[in-house]
């Protein structure tokens, strides 16, 4: 068998964001008594699998033309923008499957007009973010810190954390990065370092291996705060924490917390729960049982949504400069993202902008 297609079938054993269409078939148990060959695994079909990725990539498409037509303080812009960070995971992996396959990285054709949506990718959707289950009454503005942050629902099932950003003065801006550590990391923290941008990286248990850790203790070193997102983003299958007990889900988040109070000897504060998606007993919980603050967002930079980063920069300023102050998001594991980050530092050093301290956050979060 190829050595290629027998890695993607590996890597798309343990990869979360998996597609149902990349599981290889299971094998039947055979009794141990039975002397039989070993079973090799089928090979992908890597013709299915770019014909996958053309179905992922149309709808991500989709989805970030809708976010960006949307108020990002709307129900809609938090369903289009949760489902597009979903998406590139999905893609992520599907294009590291088509590359070891391959061995070259795939380029699909963009879809027409702005991309369209499948049933199925919809149906995948709705099983993630319980966007298809069953209509209650619905819910808005359930309040965890009034003038800080509440929970809103999206199609009645979907609790968002929506933040705000009023404990900030006009020209003020916190920075902060999701799911790594990775690659990227040091060289995003040492940028923002460099640019006296103290930075709130919000780390997932997943990449806290050897390599992880060293990249944690450089974010440390350089100054930034470290918080917690999840082990992995939520669960490995990619569905935010409602999939989850509470009790299952202060195990996980309890379990990170004390890694990073391990590697850089300080306890973390903060907690971002991925897609933005927790119910209101989890914040609350969390908040008490773990001592950590919640934090959403103000300003979210899709930067899923483009790999070029002259886009992200261009897009990012223009958010900053329309609403005048916010908290920002991006994600330090994303190539775009690191350079639209080092632009971005120095574009608000020279436009009157101040990179305030994410301590901000506990400050207004605690009543300080």
């Amino acid at each position: 068998m190829n050595k290629k297609l027998c890695l993607l079938v590996s890597l798309f054993s343990i990869a979360p964001f998996v597609p149902a269409f990349a599981q290889p078939p299971q094998l039947p148990q055979v009794p141990a008594a039975v002397e039989v060959p070993a079973a090799q695994p089928p090979a992908a079909d890597i013709n299915s699998l770019k014909a996958g990725y053309d179905e992922y990539y149309s709808a991500l498409r989709a989805y970030s033309e809708r976010a960006f037509s949307e108020r990002q303080d709307t129900p809609e812009f938090l369903e289009h923008s949760a489902a597009g960070k979903y998406l590139r995971g999905v893609l992520e992996n599907l294009s590291a499957g088509i590359t070891a396959a391959s061995g070259a990285p795939y380029r699909p054709e963009p879809p027409r007009d702005n991309g369209w949506i499948s049933d199925r990718v919809k149906a995948e959707l709705d099983g993630v973010f319980n966007f298809g289950g069953l209509r209650g009454e619905e819910t808005r503005g359930v309040p965890i810190k009034a003038g800080y942050c509440q929970i809103n629902y999206v199609k009645a099932n979907t609790p968002y954390l929506v933040q705000f950003d009023g404990f900030l003065n006009n020209g003020e801006v916190i920075l902060t990065f999701d799911d790594g550590p990775g690659p990227l990391t040091e060289e995003v923290s040492s940028s923002m370092k460099e640019a006296g941008a103290q930075s709130l990286f919000f780390v997932l248990g997943a990449n806290l291996g050897e390599n992880g850790k060293t990249r944690l203790k450089a974010e440390a070193a350089d100054g930034h705060l470290i918080g917690v997102h999840g082990y992995n983003h939520a669960t490995p299958s990619g569905k935010p924490f409602t999939a989850l007990s509470l009790e299952e889900t202060l195990r996980q988040l309890g379990g990170v917390s004390s890694s990073i109070t391990a590697v850089t000897g300080k306890k973390s504060s903060f907690f971002r729960p991925p897609y933005g998606v927790v119910s209101p007993e989890a914040a609350r919980a969390i908040a008490s049982d773990l001592d950590l603050v919640p934090v959403g967002w103000t300003i979210d930079t899709l930067d899923w949504s483009t790999k070029d980063p002259d886009t992200l920069y261009k897009n990012t300023i223009s958010m900053i400069a329309k609403r005048g102050k916010g908290i920002v998001l991006m994600h330090d594991i994303h190539p775009q993202s690191r350079t639209a980050a080092k632009r971005l530092a120095g574009w608000l050093a020279e436009n009157g902008y101040k990179v305030v301290s994410p301590e901000r956050l506990a400050q207004a979060f605690k009543g300080e």
